[in-house]
């Protein structure tokens, strides 16, 4: 018999045995209701049923002999329960739905003060006139996510009360579309208050703001980063954004700051204040003078400020001064020494580079030189040159060797070190225990070259000291070659320190050393660590010797250094931003502030960041407004560390970004090449700038010269003649000690108003014209290939990955000065790297506007096939023309021109092919020795032999083909 049972908070059914046996859907025979879900028993299993995901209510479905229950589930599923017996089905369905209702109501009766409170605050924070920060909404979200268990729920507005359902229409948008319903909000408040505040938007500078600048100064995110392409108007947002602020009641003039890098920019912000918004209670300071204010609110005084602190010259003075004191110490006498001995430069292996291009590369960039002042070729050999000079042994460098080697097959033989006293000649081999050369020197021949020196030093008799690479692998390098020197019977007489000491302030290399730890002065103690931090550093730097070297000398320096401000009761710069850091992180000033306004945010140091952060630590809603260009950002070598642009929200939290895109100083075709050029670089944020100038033809011409005054005259000259009324012009270099006389220029083009400046003290300048030259590869070119000093390196932020990466960007700032066009000044025999690729890469600008007499017809285009990195330039020589690599003397070699019309050939696989488009002249190349290989003729027929066969010589090479297809060649050339 089929059972049927009802409690108050229970209800059970369990069907016939017939209906067992003989109904449909009767998989299950009983079933019970009771917390909050149905269970349904079958033989062998149980089905669970949660109530509140019932959709619609049970329904009972008649049958023949017995009627079914049918309920319907939120996911359309069905459940059927057969076998009920007829007289009861419509009493069970009544009981089960009225025990549904009850439950769902049951359950959100349970939200209903929740959804009240819930409401309550989100009417106060997101439905008010103000824009809702991020921070705001994820703390409403994170406290009231819970709510969306219920209010998801299919029809759940169903089960709520009538005083409930506007709180739950109001809430439900915002749990179930979260952050995008917060940006949906923010997005109408802020076309709201841009329609609202149009007229001051209209009026507040010169020109009306852009839309972009209008809304970047709405936007009220707790972290807001604005970035400004350059000549976007930042300066006319930040003035905006204060306005808007103080008319819009958000804040009051004294609780604004605003920050700005240099003095003058800060009193010329502060004056466009008083001036734009007739306002003089906002403040306007620099972070120096800020932690200055800091300071003297902490302490009661005004800190006197070092005369050092505003006088580098004046500190590397005191520096100098210091170690002069110090030499007078034995210990740190011969540590410097040492120093000036092992470790002037830093150590690399030449078996750690690939190219002969990359090797010379790091001579070049470090300069490394012996102590007598001679560039040399190689670490060891410098290392060899300072253990002779110190101990008193007199060397000549790459003299000429005593008997006249030149001939077909070498040239004039120079050996690495002659020392007159007594004949002796000294040969140091780049080879490894395994006579193994470094990968970028053509081992075979290198041997057979090896061979050939100790041979001729036999033959004449003359005597020959061998060194290796690999002892100075093994550290036994000095020690090796003293031993042969003493063999050799070779006096040493060793310098007195004092007389080194002597010899290398005549070369300028102790005030050099003076310079560096004045630079290293500033960067230690912007970094904010102590000595003990920076030896542990040291300890862990690849080169270790030459960094601990450095901090040990450096340690009695900065010791002296903060022993005479403390005498002085005075503080620098860095102790203005480090003090006022230590004074708001421990809470002994407490900021007013409630929004910082940052100008040039992307010159900002990680000290002047931290100082910003504790300042917003101290209240949950002050706002930090950031403006600057991450293009723009050139400052790393005083500390700007330009990840705190691009990663600005890593680094302060939930951002705001917006982009001013829209620039009234350069036009479109000098925007075309400058952000082309900049965006090469993957990890700068992208932006499409736009140009309010707007003109049809290329706006940046290439002049190609040796003589820089000819290609700046040739500009200056050019400009002239398209005036109609007077203009200005930057002359722009790398270096600012590549100023040409500016009285002269200046006399000789009276309508033009020049001014020459590097293009660091550029930033934030502008001119219809602008002239950049020393655009060149090298040391003091542009970019700069200067080596920067591991000790420095260490304190500095992080360097890019991607090559050149500041230096692009302070390219990209030279070319956006320029209103109108912009001249690039080269030397087409040793081209920027820059300029190799706006022609390698087709960037839009004139490349043939000027010739004649003193113009280069071309740039070095023909990469030279032994270094890698540099390029074949045409050379004169008695014995006639021919190209050599432009890395000359590093990289000494040389191929002959063209035999039809004189220009250069350029590998091209097996083939040399003229570079001259109207020349198809074509060589094959010697697979074995580099040679040309020339259709000859022979007893058996014509066949192709190599230029460097010799019969009978020491080298000859005997290379033959029978067959070559030179016009197969020149099609591909051609291509």
């Amino acid at each position: 018999m089929p059972r049927f049972t009802i409690e108050p908070d229970k209800l059970s059914y369990q069907t016939g045995r017939w209906a067992r046996l003989f109904a449909s859907n009767n998989d299950y025979h009983s079933f019970s209701v009771e917390d909050g879900k149905i269970e349904f028993f079958g033989a062998n299993h149980i089905h669970h049923i949660e109530i509140l995901s019932i959709a619609g209510g049970v329904i009972v479905e008649s049958g023949w002999f017995w009627d079914q229950l049918s309920i319907t589930l939120e996911d359309a599923q069905s459940f059927h329960f057969g076998g009920v017996r007829k007289t009861v089905s419509k009493q069970l369905q009544t009981r089960l739905n009225t025990q549904i209702r009850d439950t769902i109501q049951r359950f959100y009766q349970q939200f209903e003060p929740a959804i009240k409170q819930a409401a309550q605050e989100a009417n106060l924070l997101f439905f008010g006139n103000r824009y809702i920060r991020r921070a705001t909404a994820h703390q409403w979200l994170t406290a009231h996510q819970w709510l969306t268990v219920g209010l998801k729920r299919k029809d759940s507005y169903r089960h709520l009360t009538s005083e409930s359902l506007p709180n739950y229409h109001l809430i439900l948008p915002l749990l179930e579309r979260g952050h995008s319903q917060i940006d949906y909000l923010n997005q109408t408040f802020v076309n709201q208050q841009v329609g609202e505040w149009k007229s001051f938007f209209d009026k507040v500078e010169t020109n009306p703001l852009t839309d972009n600048q209008r809304r970047a100064c709405v936007i009220d995110e707790q972290h807001n980063l604005v970035l400004a392409g350059a000549g976007t108007g930042k300066t006319s947002t930040m003035i905006g954004r204060a306005g808007y602020l103080i008319n819009a009641g958000l804040a009051q003039p004294n609780q604004i700051l605003m920050l700005a890098y240099a003095r003058k920019a800060a009193e010329e912000m502060d004056e466009r204040i008083k001036e734009k918004l007739g306002i003089d209670n906002l403040t306007v300071k620099t972070f120096h003078s800020l932690g200055k204010h800091i300071i003297t609110q902490v302490e009661g005084i005004v800190p006197s400020i070092d005369k050092m602190a505003e006088d580098p010259e004046l500190r590397t003075r005191f520096v100098d001064e210091q170690i002069q004191r110090l030499l007078q110490d034995e210990r740190y006498k011969s540590r410097l020494v040492t120093y000036f001995l092992r470790f002037s430069y830093p150590y690399k292996s030449q078996y750690d580079f690939k190219s002969l291009g990359e090797y010379n590369a790091y001579i070049l960039e470090n300069d490394i030189r012996t102590l007598q002042g001679e560039l040399v070729k190689s670490y060891e050999e410098c290392e060899i040159a300072n253990f002779l000079y110190r101990q008193g042994i007199a060397y000549q460098y790459e003299a000429n060797y005593q008997v006249n080697t030149s001939g077909p097959d070498y040239k004039v033989y120079q050996p690495d070190f002659y020392l007159p006293e007594y004949g002796i000649y000294i040969e140091h081999f780049a080879v490894n225990e395994q006579n193994q050369t470094p990968p970028f020197i053509e081992q075979q021949r290198y041997l057979e070259g090896m061979a050939w020196k100790r041979s001729l030093h036999e033959k004449y008799k003359t005597p020959l000291i061998e060194t290796y690479s690999y002892l100075k692998h093994q550290g036994r390098l000095t020690d090796v070659l003293s031993e042969k020197l003493l063999a050799a019977d070779v006096k040493f007489n060793p310098i007195p320190a004092n007389e080194l000491l002597t010899n290398l302030k005549g070369l300028g290399r102790v005030s050099e050393f003076a310079k560096l730890m004045a630079d290293v002065l500033s960067l230690f103690k912007s970094a904010h660590m102590g000595i003990k931090n920076m030896v542990e550093l040291a300890k862990v730097h690849e080169d270790h010797e030459r960094m601990l070297a450095a901090a040990y000398l450096f340690e009695p320096i900065y010791e002296a250094y903060q022993l005479h401000l403390r005498d002085e009761a005075s503080i620098d710069f860095e102790d203005m931003i480090g003090r006022a850091i230590e004074y708001v992180e421990s809470g002994r000033y407490r900021s007013t502030y409630r929004y910082l306004l940052v100008d040039e945010f992307q010159d900002i140091s990680a000290s002047r960041a931290r100082l910003l952060k504790a300042l917003m630590a101290q209240n949950r809603e002050t706002s930090l407004f950031c403006v600057g260009d991450d293009w723009q950002s050139i400052y790393r070598f005083s500390g700007s560390d330009v990840s705190l642009t691009k990663e600005f929200s890593n680094h302060f939290g939930a951002t705001a970004m917006s982009i001013l895109d829209k620039t009234f100083r350069f036009n479109n075709k000098i925007g075309e090449v400058a952000s082309r050029f900049v965006s090469q670089n993957p990890s700068q944020l992208k932006k499409n700038i736009n140009s309010h100038r707007q003109v049809e033809h290329n706006a940046i011409s290439l002049i190609k010269t040796n003589q820089e005054i000819l290609g700046i005259h040739a500009a200056l000259t050019n400009i002239s003649a398209k005036l109609t009324e007077p203009a200005s012009v930057l002359l722009l270099a790398r270096f600012h000690f590549k100023r040409p006389q500016m009285a002269a220029l200046k006399r000789q083009y009276p309508q033009l108003k020049i001014e020459f400046l590097s293009v660091h003290a550029s930033k934030g300048k502008e001119a219809d014209y602008v002239v950049v030259f020393g655009l060149e590869k090298g040391k003091h070119g542009f970019p700069s290939e200067k080596a920067t000093h591991p000790l420095l390196e260490m304190l500095l932020p992080k360097n890019e990955p991607y090559e050149h990466a500041e230096e692009r960007r302070l390219f990209y700032v030279a070319l956006t000065r320029a209103r109108h066009h912009v001249y690039l000044i080269t030397n087409g025999n040793n081209p920027s790297p820059f300029v190799r690729e706006l022609i390698d890469k087709r960037y839009p600008i004139l490349l043939d506007e000027f010739k004649g007499e003193g113009f280069q017809d071309h740039v070095a285009n023909i990469p030279c096939p032994k270094c890698k990195t540099g390029y074949m330039i045409p050379r004169d020589s008695r014995h006639g023309s021919f190209f050599g690599c432009n890395q000359y003397p590093l990289c000494t070699h040389t191929q002959h021109a063209c035999q039809w019309c004189g220009g250069g050939l350029q590998n091209k696989g097996q083939f040399r092919v003229c570079e001259n488009h109207r020349c198809d002249y074509v060589e094959p190349i010697c697979p074995e020795c580099g040679g040309t290989l020339s259709l000859r003729k022979g007893p058996y027929g014509e066949f192709w032999g190599c230029s460097n066969y010799r019969k009978g010589a020491e080298f000859s090479c005997s290379h033959k083909e029978k067959f070559i297809d030179l016009q197969a060649a020149k099609r591909k050339g051609s291509q």
